[in-house]
């Protein structure tokens, strides 16, 4: 007799939770035990192989992972997760241009994926072979097809003037815990000043720590992994938020597609990515002179924003060394160089400028600490690139994971730190620095090659940045021959750092504030100014973007800003409402009101509050273009006996006479019972309506082809020339 499947689901998901556990503790050899017995107890299970393969490459055993994700390909060949996981694993093992066409492959598979999509933008950065005219090319196809997937242009939403209030400022984030964007930002954060700002902290990861907790502890925090684009889209826009800003570019868990919503009237992007993000609808990249020097502009669609103290600011973690050890090379008798960063980052440009390092220092050893380092085949490809290169792979120690604590406290085995390139250390660059190793970087023309140049040049330090590949191995070779110089840099790395814009939290948070509230007051003031002659139509219930009411064509131009209002969030409108009580607008506050197919949907008794709440709403001289149902055409049909022939074909497929008379019955039993129709009207019925409630002069079409009814309605006396002058802008033919 078979187990039943729930529980053989139920045991390698203990198991899995098991293995996980056992990581989290650094009990490795007892994680692989367990991931081997799932992997041997459920070897056709292509769930538990991807959860095992992806725990295994999330502590770096690519080759365990790799066979994980390779059996799953076998067991169901249409299925593209494992793929994904193998590209992923293909870049941390170094093979960029093998990452890249696996990217390619699965992009051209799945286009509308914004995972992978995501990720080939990410990978790029890694590869020294891709252009800047490339990465933009990729970040602006990525843009239009984040505006496409959000339903389509949009105009920006009209910012209100902030005299005498806060400003109001989102952040958003999958990193809001002991991240490097985690690290980077808590302090800022805590730092910003309440009568100057309200923030807002949008967390769209799953990870919650002490940097999370210190987070909810100076800003209101909102959990939003769980909430869509339209959804958090709709928290942002009641949260108010006047300047929303983006923490995370393309890397994992992104919710940058929220930003093609437009929820905010200004957006930007900050500190966890290192290139442009392609979309449109954010306005300002903040950088700084040392990351973005004159020229980067071609590389970005946003406005660069250069903050005048740097782009972020340094704070040590509280479980860093209190003192900064001893200069090694004292005790030891030779130089050692060290890099901790991802093993992604490593290319053969940089295998070749660090073997010429280890050539020009003789007897210096060279350690790289990362999680990748556990993966013996990995290992191998690394000691063969330098033997390859007339290194001793003996003189090359490499290092795996260990906890953060301990990873600090190793940098008391090395004396210079050496750069990887195009893609420079961040956090690792701060962390090496303030344990009093200095570190030789290149900078070239990408943001993400300058981060250390930056760091260097906050402390005063702008001479460990090469020019090229030989300066590069000048700089190394020359610090290795001056130990009194490096023991001196060691021992006043500290306060070096400490004086140093790097870490001047506040001044830093006063600056990004400031930067923050005059962007947003020049938005203002030129939205302010370009829409003093731009004129307001209020779209009633026009449904979601995608697939919703269309303005019509004489109401699509600069002249006219459309606010949309409709009854369901998930629709994205700028007001909640129904048009039965539209209280969120003001009397007298738009020009004109389009509502297309909604009125019908009201009880015939509700047709005069509708009515007189788009009379409300109109200023004097305002009018209301409505569109409905035609019946007198629609029971013409029905005396031909016609009922449930096909009248004409929709998106939702074939209408009849009785979808028309009374709902789309297929959308209707499929439980959308506001589909439903409660009241119909003729042109003479609809006209007597508008009078009634109290509209003055009113304009009519029946469209026969169309089976429906146009009205235009004018809130005041209009001359019979303007009233026609209009209907032949707006009505169709």
């Amino acid at each position: 007799m078979k187990e039943p499947l729930e529980p053989l689901m139920s045991q390698w998901k203990t198991s899995l939770a098991l293995a996980q556990s056992q990581a989290q503790r650094a009990r490795f050899p007892d994680m692989l035990a367990t991931c081997q017995h799932i992997i041997q107890t459920h070897s056709d299970d292509v769930d538990a192989l991807l959860n095992v393969g992806t725990l295994l490459l999330s502590f770096g055993y690519l080759t365990r992972a790799r066979e994980c994700f390779e059996r799953v390909g076998i067991l169901a060949p249409n299925d593209l997760r494992p793929v994904v996981n193998l590209a992923n694993l293909t870049r941390d093992n170094g093979d960029h241009a093998q990452s890249l066409r696996l990217y390619a492959d699965l992009q051209a598979l799945q286009p509308n994926n914004s995972v992978i999509r995501r990720n080939c933008l990410v990978s790029q950065e890694y590869d020294p072979s891709v252009s800047d005219a490339q990465r933009l090319q990729q970040a602006r196809a990525w843009g239009d097809w984040a505006i496409a997937q959000a339903g389509g242009w949009r105009s920006r939403p009209l910012p209100p003037l902030f005299v005498g209030r806060p400003l109001r400022i989102g952040y958003v984030s999958a990193d809001l815990c002991q991240h490097t964007v985690g690290l980077f930002v808590k302090d800022v954060l805590k730092a910003h000043d309440p009568t100057q700002v309200k923030v807002f902290a949008y967390n769209a990861g799953q990870v919650n720590d002490w940097v999370t907790d210190a987070i909810r502890a100076v800003c209101t925090l909102r959990n939003i992994a769980a909430l869509d684009d339209a959804a958090l889209a709709h928290l942002i826009r009641q949260d108010e938020i006047d300047v929303l800003v983006d923490l995370s570019g393309h890397t994992a868990g992104s919710r940058l597609t929220v930003f093609a919503h437009r929820p905010a009237p200004v957006q930007v992007t900050w500190l966890g990515y290192f290139a442009t993000t392609g979309l449109t609808y954010i306005d300002e990249a903040l950088l700084d002179d040392c990351h973005a020097p004159t020229g980067t502009e071609a590389q970005y669609i946003e406005r660069i924003i250069r903050l005048p103290s740097g782009r972020l600011c340094y704070q040590p973690v509280p479980w860093a060394p209190g003192e900064v050890a001893p200069l090694p090379c004292l005790q030891i008798g030779h130089i050692t160089f060290g890099c901790f960063n991802n093993t992604g980052k490593l290319n053969d440009g940089v295998f070749d400028v660090w073997a010429k390092v280890l050539a020009a220092v003789p007897d210096s050893r060279l350690v790289l600490k990362w999680r990748t380092l556990v993966d013996e085949p990995l290992c191998d490809s690394i000691r063969s690139a330098f033997a390859a290169r007339g290194i001793d792979p003996e003189r090359v120690e490499l290092r795996p994971a260990s906890f953060h604590a301990d990873v600090l406290k190793e940098y008391a085995d090395i004396d210079i730190a050496l750069d990887p390139f195009p893609f420079t250390g961040g956090l690792t660059s701060c962390e090496s620095l303030w344990m009093g190793v200095p570190v030789v970087t290149w900078p070239q023309s990408r943001v993400v090659s300058r981060q250390t140049f930056a760091f260097l040049s906050a402390i005063g330090l702008p001479e460990l940045a090469a020019k090229d590949a030989d300066d590069y191995v000048r700089i190394a070779q020359s610090l290795a021959a001056d130990r009194a110089k490096l023991a001196a840099l060691r021992s006043n790395m500290r306060s070096r750092m400490q004086a140093s814009p790097l870490m001047d939290v506040a001044g830093f948070t006063r600056q990004l504030e400031n930067t923050l509230r005059q962007l947003y007051a020049g938005i203002v003031e030129k939205e302010t100014t370009s829409t003093m002659n731009v004129k307001t139509i209020l779209h009633v219930g026009p449904g979601h973007r995608k697939n919703g009411a269309q303005l019509p064509p004489g109401f699509q131009s600069a002249d006219w800003k459309e606010i949309r209002i409709d009854i369901d969030p998930s629709n994205e409108p700028d007001i909640l409402g129904s048009m039965l009580d539209m209280k969120a607008v003001d009397t007298g506050s738009v020009d004109a009101i389009y509502s297309a197919h909604n009125i019908e949907h009201v009880y015939a008794h509700e047709v005069p509050v509708v009515l007189g709440e788009f009379l409300r709403v109109l200023k004097s001289d305002g009018f209301a273009l409505i569109t409905c149902p035609d019946l007198q055409t629609v029971c013409a049909l029905v005396a031909e006996d016609k009922l449930t022939d096909a009248a004409y074909q929709s998106p939702a497929g074939a209408i009849t006479p009785l979808d028309i008379l009374y709902g789309h019955g297929a959308a209707v039993a499929g439980g959308h019972h506001y589909m439903a129709h409660k009241t119909g009207f003729t042109q003479k019925s609809m006209t007597q309506a508008l009078q009634a409630a109290g509209f003055q002069s009113i304009a009519g079409k029946r469209r026969l082809r169309g089976l429906d009814l146009w009205m235009l309605a004018a809130k005041g006396p209009t001359p019979e020339s303007v009233m026609r002058e209009l209907a032949g802008k707006l009505f169709p033919l």
